[in-house]
């Protein structure tokens, strides 16, 4: 674990956005070039793949990686700024020069392969995330929920600082509670849990699960060490998609997926707090290293990958070069694995380097310090209540 200024570095978390990563990258090239080798595209409402292998539903379920991210950001700024104050107009610059530049490179890219002048409503599009329907774009709704919870999380540690987990439990309960209330009362016969799952209203959970993984990291490191609990966080993690491919849950609209969100971000959070607890500082070598700086390049995996997918199913697989014999989705896992994944990594240490650090070290430290050993928590007046 290192610390410079108000930015905490503990590289277990770097290994897990490595991970998380490497599955949607994993994930995207077996659903598009499998359906590529088969010379149609991927439809997910019929086309999704499922297996009872656990190990083969990790891949088909990789879109868990956002979910992982999401944990990861609660986390890892929970550990940095929890018990101190947090500047809002700094912490917002920072995200900013975290998110924007390398996004608005891929956005415009993208834009510029449709071959058209740009329009008014095609640059505020881009300004707010909103542009699924680039050929890039299909991982920029995620940014628009991490911002979302970017301008909530100073009240939102605050809170978890001043008066404890609770809080963060009872606004977990109340929006499983007005979740439900809002599927239930959709004006659509058939409600839809997508536009839930694709929100801060349907992902906040994660964010908040990993705010309490981190308070549990900081006030109960040692107990968290236990030998057994990182193997049987990934068992459930594992088990957790496993059941999940089997009822065929990406594609269902049951009312039970109103509480996935919730069940997938307990599961990773869990891994989280075991896995940063329990990994000694220094251990594991050179591929300890070697994760940690695919990690430290997570975020231009994440924004590049659907470029190089492109481009290895144009000259790749159009050309022929995939093992013919295997089934199209072990071929697509092949060439996504051999071909696309390295390609894309090379990629991302450019763009990292080129694109994102430069703006990296023009941030500025957001935190205040933290308040002395003793000091009262401020308490709540009673004449207060139900004003």
């Amino acid at each position: 674990m290192r610390s410079s200024d108000d930015r905490v570095y503990l590289a277990p978390v770097d290994h897990l956005r490595a991970v998380a990563a490497v599955l949607v990258v994993l994930y995207h090239g077996c659903q598009l070039l499998s359906a590529r080798i088969e010379g149609r595209r991927f439809v997910p409402a019929t086309d999704w793949l499922y297996s009872s292998n656990p190990a083969a539903t990790l891949v088909f379920e990789g879109h868990t990686g956002v979910a992982l991210f999401m944990v990861l950001s609660g986390f890892i700024f929970t550990v940095g700024a929890y018990g101190k104050p947090v500047r809002y107009g700094r912490f917002l610059t920072n995200r900013l020069l975290r998110v924007y530049p390398l996004y608005l490179v891929v956005a415009v890219l993208g834009l510029a392969t449709q071959v058209a002048l740009p329009t008014f409503q095609d640059l505020l599009r881009i300004l707010t995330f909103a542009t699924p329907t680039q050929p890039y774009g299909g991982v920029f709704w995620t940014l628009c929920v991490e911002m979302q919870f970017y301008l909530v999380f100073p009240l939102l540690c605050r809170l978890l600082g001043e008066r404890g987990p609770g809080t963060l439990l009872r606004l977990l309960a109340a929006v499983s509670v007005l979740r439900a209330l809002v599927w239930l009362s959709s004006p659509a016969p058939a409600p839809h849990t997508a536009s839930l799952y694709l929100g801060l209203a349907g992902r906040i959970d994660q964010f908040l699960l990993g705010m309490l993984a981190a308070w549990l990291y900081v006030h109960h490191r040692d107990r968290l060490r236990a030998r057994w609990l990182q193997p049987v966080a990934l068992a459930l993690a594992v088990g957790m998609l496993w059941s999940f491919n089997q009822v065929h849950g990406f594609v269902s609209d049951s009312p039970l997926k109103l509480m996935w969100s919730g069940a997938e971000g307990a599961v990773w959070a869990l891994v989280v707090v075991a896995y940063v607890a329990g990994r000694p500082a220094g251990a594991g070598g050179w591929p300890s290293r070697a994760a940690a700086r695919l990690g430290e390049v997570s975020f231009s995996v994440y924004l590049t990958h659907f470029m190089v997918l492109t481009v290895t199913g144009e000259y790749v697989i159009g050309y022929g070069w995939h093992p013919g014999a295997l089934p199209p989705v072990w071929a697509a896992f092949l060439v996504t694995l051999l071909v696309a994944l390295p390609v894309t990594v090379a990629v991302s240490f450019v763009t990292y380097h080129a694109i994102e650090l430069p703006f990296l070290r023009l941030r500025r430290p957001y935190l205040g310090p933290a308040a002395a050993a003793g000091t009262p928590r401020p308490r709540q007046r009673e004449g207060y209540r139900g004003r």
